[in-house]
């Protein structure tokens, strides 16, 4: 609205979004359709990475939600699972115009015996937003490293000046950062490094 004082009112469209109390949330128009959707956690000490598409039903707003990484490998398109995402970044890490999802999981966020799989690798990972008119949106997992994870924050931004995304990540395994180095390959290492859908044994 044009002010904060009340005028005109903000009104309240009330949404169930996370059941079990994810982490942060994002507002951005995920499949390009000019309306922000909604990007979060599904649970900060448990499992689930879901974007809720913006819809409007009868003249209501309505979210329609998309979990596309959960408790089981195959509830994701590439095999990725991990738990405790208690931290969500968003930055246009391949600098393609659209933004990518940066988070991980949090290491002993109740020591080592407390939450869901505590002592699992502390992965950290961006999420690389792809549409197209054939398969709609998809979400490319890139693993960035599995001993750092995130925190109670993660943060994405130049560090160094070279105009790409690095990440920056403090928690209970210390203080990392992680600098993003472009290179050049050939098609045979893309193809090889190149995330691959997942195949049940």
């Amino acid at each position: 609205p044009e002010s904060l004082k009340g005028d005109p009112q903000w009104k309240f469209h009330p949404f169930k979004f996370s059941p079990g109390g994810g982490a942060h949330m994002y507002a951005y128009d995920v499949d390009g359709d000019g309306d922000n959707d909604v990007i979060t956690s599904l649970a900060a000490h448990g499992y689930g990475l879901c974007w809720y598409e913006h819809q409007k039903k009868d003249g209501k707003i309505t979210f329609v939600p998309h979990t596309f990484m959960n408790a089981k490998p195959e509830e994701n398109k590439y095999g990725v699972k991990f738990s405790q995402l208690h931290a969500i970044d968003l930055v246009d890490m391949n600098r393609d115009g659209l933004m990518d999802i940066i988070t991980g999981k949090r290491f002993w966020a109740h020591g080592p015996n407390g939450d869901a799989e505590p002592n699992a690798p502390a992965v950290l990972y961006w999420f690389e937003l792809r549409r197209s008119k054939k398969n709609g949106v998809d979400w490319i997992p890139h693993l960035v490293d599995t001993d750092s994870g995130i925190g109670t924050q993660v943060m994405a931004q130049d560090i160094n000046g070279d105009k790409w995304p690095d990440i920056v990540v403090g928690n209970k395994k210390g203080a990392f950062v992680h600098l993003q180095t472009p290179r050049k390959v050939t098609r045979k290492e893309w193809r090889k490094a190149k995330p691959k859908p997942y195949k049940a044994d």
